[in-house]
């Protein structure tokens, strides 16, 4: 978690920005979204531009050493189109809870919210044959009485969001279980096969979608006055409250944001796969927060932007199947993801100070 110090009476009506990760108490308190402001940090030498671009380099030199080491399969074009592809549900993801996080908001539901997504959008087109237009909308109103719930324990109550969003999520994934009868759904209607599976340019259209979202959000939050004010509202809470922002309304929208993005990468997951079962969202938590800290490293060192979530999804993806090309099991995906996170925290760490 990404700390804030408290403001002085004197500083108080000025954002203070983070300095430091930790993952102990007061979530709420003292996770506030951004290590440290670097809108006006200059490239002025080779050490900044470094620090700047650090997972950017690391995703070069993992594709040349991959590709040294295994030409005819890494290299290949079709595989590179697997990749992004096979990724897009990841996409969408982190990129959306790249706005919550910007917004000083942990949300650890989106796991559950992808896979019970999923669940509900198999179950009633292919086992209640409700039409696929019906069938999204039930279950977006769903996901959206669930971003709803958060909220209003977190914003309102003011409960801690770390355990309200994890109860959520395991109870989404209780959920899909009792839904699915614990086992696989199938038979998915043929146009959310079409609507998922199809392509533009070699590259499956979900990419595509998740490119669409993250220009969408790069501009609201570098572009706009809603962007700026929700960044402001992560660096410090009261400190935007004394500003005039509307702090309870932008944390609240950042929550929705993410439940959205899970909702969609589910849809996303079912239409790729033609098949939904319960648990299949609980893989994707780790990578999507070791995707955002990671990016929260690069393009703007200290501040959870797009840009650098999708560098470091697409570092996550040529990792791991970088890895696996070489005959590992799927146990080492679990290890890089986690092992990532790590790096990505302690990056974050170093870039506060």
């Amino acid at each position: 978690m990404i700390s804030l110090n408290k403001v002085s009476k004197k500083n108080r009506g000025k954002p203070k920005p983070n300095s430091a990760v930790s993952l102990g108490g007061g979530v709420d308190e003292e996770f506030h979204g951004t290590v440290l402001s670097s809108r006006s940090m200059a490239l002025s030498s080779p050490k900044e531009f470094f620090r700047h671009y650090t997972v950017v380099f690391a995703l070069i030199v993992t594709i040349i050493v991959f590709g040294i080491l295994r030409p005819k399969t890494f290299l290949a074009l079709s595989d590179i189109k697997t990749i992004l592809t096979g990724q897009a549900a990841l996409f969408a993801l982190a990129l959306t809870l790249t706005v919550a996080l910007g917004a000083g908001e942990i949300d650890l539901s989106v796991g559950g919210v992808l896979g019970f997504s999923s669940v509900l959008i198999a179950y009633l087109s292919a086992v209640k044959g409700l039409s696929v237009e019906l069938s999204l909308l039930i279950s977006f109103v769903v996901i959206l009485a669930v971003a709803a719930v958060n909220s209003y324990l977190i914003v309102k109550i003011q409960v801690n969001g770390l355990i309200t969003t994890l109860a959520m999520g395991t109870i989404l994934d209780g959920l899909s279980q009792a839904v699915s009868n614990s086992s696989t759904i199938g038979n998915i209607p043929s146009r959310i096969l079409k609507i998922m599976q199809g392509r533009f340019l070699g590259i499956g259209l979900p990419f595509w979608y998740a490119v669409i979202v993250g220009i969408v959000i790069w501009y609201v939050l570098h572009h706009m006055q809603s962007g700026r004010f929700l960044y402001f509202t992560g660096e410090g809470r009261e400190a935007a409250r004394l500003a005039g922002i509307r702090v309870d309304r932008i944390r609240t929208t950042s929550l929705f944001v993410s439940a959205i993005g899970a909702w969609f990468a589910g849809f996303i997951l079912v239409g790729q796969t033609g098949a939904a079962q319960a648990g299949t969202g609980d893989p994707y938590l780790l990578p999507a927060y070791a995707a955002t800290f990671l990016g929260a490293a690069t393009i703007k060192p200290g501040r959870f932007n797009p840009l650098g979530t999708f560098v470091a999804v697409l570092l996550l993806a040529v990792g791991t199947t970088g890895l696996q090309l070489f005959g590992l099991t799927d146990w080492v995906t679990n290890v890089f993801d986690g092992a990532i996170l790590i790096v990505a925290i302690g990056l974050a760490t170093l870039v506060g100070r």
